[in-house]
């Protein structure tokens, strides 16, 4: 599929994520859609059915629904070879952006304690029209004000994109994917044909890294 094309369907899902409910359970859902499709032609066919959305994975803890993941093979012995952690600043940036990392270096540590082998990624949309509740009621951002604050939330996942041989550290992971957003805007995806090269070049990266980990699974 061409770049034009696969903008077009990234714009549609983010579309419908900036207007779902502001509570809805399933809001990222469109964008785990995009992502199940890109991961479809980049796997074997034989593993099509064992990847989907809203994955129950065990952990450390207890286990934990993720928003995308292969797990293969299934059943009473449940293996995750690949996870997608998707997250989303849409509103209060600058309390949220913290708390994202700390939740996905907790997440990313409790499944690799006792799956180390498997490949873990992480998609965030950041909103650059993301309001601030206030009592007053909710504050906008004026111009590109939360791009410094947005600038240190992608210095720390490059931080923790680095999970490759020798650093083999409990809480990085392989790598992640950027999608920047103005909800104030009628064209809301920005750079949208360099975004979508970076997502399909995250993709890549995780399928090589699987390929790589788990050869076995590539053979029919």
């Amino acid at each position: 599929m061409d770049t034009g094309a696969l903008v077009l369907e990234l714009q549609e899902a983010l579309g419908r994520v900036l207007h779902a409910a502001k509570q809805s359970s399933g809001r990222q859902d469109p964008v785990a859609d995009y992502l199940l499709n890109r991961l479809r032609h980049r796997l074997p066919a034989h593993l099509h059915a064992h990847l989907g959305r809203e994955v129950q994975v065990p952990g450390l803890a207890r286990p934990k629904s993720w928003d995308l993941g292969l797990v293969y093979p299934e059943g009473p012995v449940r293996k995750p070879r690949l996870l997608l952690s998707l997250k989303s600043i849409l509103k209060n940036p600058s309390g949220s952006w913290p708390n994202r990392l700390d939740d996905l270096v907790g997440e990313v540590s409790s499944v690799q304690m006792l799956f180390p082998e498997v490949v873990v990624g992480h998609v965030a949309v950041l909103d650059y029209g993301a309001p601030t509740k206030r009592k007053e009621g909710y504050k906008y951002p004026v111009g590109d004000e939360l791009k410094p604050l947005y600038e240190r939330f992608v210095e720390g996942l490059r931080a923790l994109s680095q999970r490759r041989p020798p650093l083999w550290a409990q809480g990085l992971v392989e790598g992640h994917w950027v999608v920047f957003v103005d909800s104030r805007k009628e064209a809301f995806l920005l750079d949208p044909e360099a975004t979508v090269e970076r997502g399909e070049a995250f993709l890549d990266a995780l399928v090589s890294a699987l390929r790589e980990r788990e050869p076995l699974l590539f053979m029919s």
